[in-house]
């Protein structure tokens, strides 16, 4: 099928286009499923954040390292590990099994391992169960997005927004499920045990949605391993995309792992307060994501990433240095709402530059902000000999700034030459 889909039309009174944005009721079916796919795949990673600070005290991870890293930072990473185990043949798979299969799969694994972290002994445990869990986020992620983002056309930047959504609903889901059972149960298991329940409807809408997923994969392009991507990457256009994501990632990925972390250990609030303000922030990115998707259908995307990555430097720099706790608390706010809409933005662009190879090019893109994720996560532990806060800052305004200077050469393709 060419053209944009029928099932999603932008339309006004006057038969121009408008803001209204109509779903069928299969499209919207879709988008939902896989926006909940999401929230559950980001509630099982970030009640992981939540829990961090007794976790890490229970199972003794601070006083574990490895290649000059802490225990912890490698409990943080190893589910990051374990997506970019799978990431970049997600698409192949899902092209040759289906993406309702590999779908089915990935939300399994994940949901499974999830539970199992709750039953560990020791570092070694919960390490290994949470890189399996990483296996089925791995497999999850760009099926589900590529699939999105061929099925709703030139409606993209607000599809991806809704589904990245998702991503904000289940990280403040994660952060309050830990909060609220810590502070009732004072065990860091209870989370373990209760997040990834939010996987048994996701897997029965997914299995009863045969033909709508059907109808979808047939919207969705495969990821060729060798010849499409080194095409794709060969273009500079993509190329900068690519480092782009890269340093995105990174620069915000310590909001996703630590800043619950960064509240209790270094601002001095409680477990249940540190999780709840990250559940904030995330939701905050949430409406960043829908509102600055949908507003990239109608404008240039390429420079609402300058303009984002200019405010994200800004806010970075305000909140590390900011004294105030309220204050903080705000501009924590604001920095999530402008990182987070970073990425449907950045997708969509992805997806505009592809030449129909939606698949190919969001399987990269996942795969670099998969990297970027491991080393986002990786290098804290290396610094946190400075102290949490500064480990942290460092962390995220280097790749912040470097992310700046590469947004100034991001650029839309011209009208004949996007995917429709």
């Amino acid at each position: 099928m060419t053209g944009e889909v029928p099932a999603v039309q932008i339309s006004s009174r006057t038969g121009g286009t408008s803001g209204r944005w109509h779903l069928s009721g299969s499209a919207a079916w879709f988008l939902a499923v896989m926006s909940l796919g999401y929230l559950a795949f980001t509630a099982d990673r970030t009640v992981l954040s939540s829990m961090l600070t007794p976790l890490s005290a229970a199972l003794a991870t601070g006083k574990v390292s490895f290649l000059g890293i802490t225990g912890t930072a490698w409990l943080v990473s190893a589910q990051f590990i374990g997506v970019l185990t799978f990431v970049l043949t997600s698409g192949h798979l899902s092209d040759r099994y289906g993406h309702r299969r590999v779908i089915l799969v990935g939300v399994s694994v994940f949901t499974a391992f999830t539970w199992l972290i709750g039953l560990s002994t020791n570092l070694q445990e919960a390490f290994a169960f949470r890189l399996v869990s990483g296996f089925g986020e791995g497999l999850f992620w760009p099926a589900a997005m590529s699939a999105v983002a061929n099925y709703f056309g030139r409606s993209k930047g607000l599809a991806l927004g809704i589904f990245y959504a998702g991503f904000d609903i289940g990280g403040a889901a994660g952060n309050t499920i830990g909060s609220v059972t810590f502070s009732l149960t004072s065990d860091w298991r209870t989370a373990f045990f209760i997040a990834p329940l939010v996987g048994i409807p996701v897997l029965a809408g997914v299995y009863a949605s045969r033909n709508t997923f059907a109808d979808a994969a047939t919207r969705t392009g495969a990821l060729s391993l060798g010849k499409d991507a080194g095409a794709l990457l060969r273009r500079r256009r993509v190329a900068v995309i690519m480092a782009f994501a890269f340093l995105a990632t990174w620069a915000s990925i310590w909001q996703v792992a630590y800043l619950p972390y960064y509240y209790s250990n270094v601002l001095g609030a409680s477990v249940p307060a540190a999780g709840l303000i990250a559940a904030a922030v995330l939701i905050s990115g949430m409406a960043g994501k829908v509102v600055l998707g949908r507003l990239s259908d109608r404008a240039r995307r390429d420079w609402i990433l300058v303009a984002l990555s200019l405010a994200v430097v800004a806010l970075y720099a305000a909140f590390f240095s900011n004294t105030n706790f309220d204050l903080g608390v705000g501009i924590a706010l604001m920095m999530g709402f402008a990182s987070s809409a970073i990425f449907p933005v950045m997708q969509a662009l992805a997806s505009d530059s592809s030449g129909g190879r939606t698949g190919t090019v969001l399987g990269l893109t996942t795969t670099f902000q998969s990297v970027a994720a491991v080393g986002g996560t990786l290098t804290p532990g290396a610094l946190f000999s400075l102290g949490v806060g500064r480990a942290l800052a460092l962390g995220a305004m280097v790749p912040a700034v470097l992310m700046v200077c590469i947004a100034l050469f991001l650029r839309e393709p011209r009208g004949d030459e996007k995917t429709p």
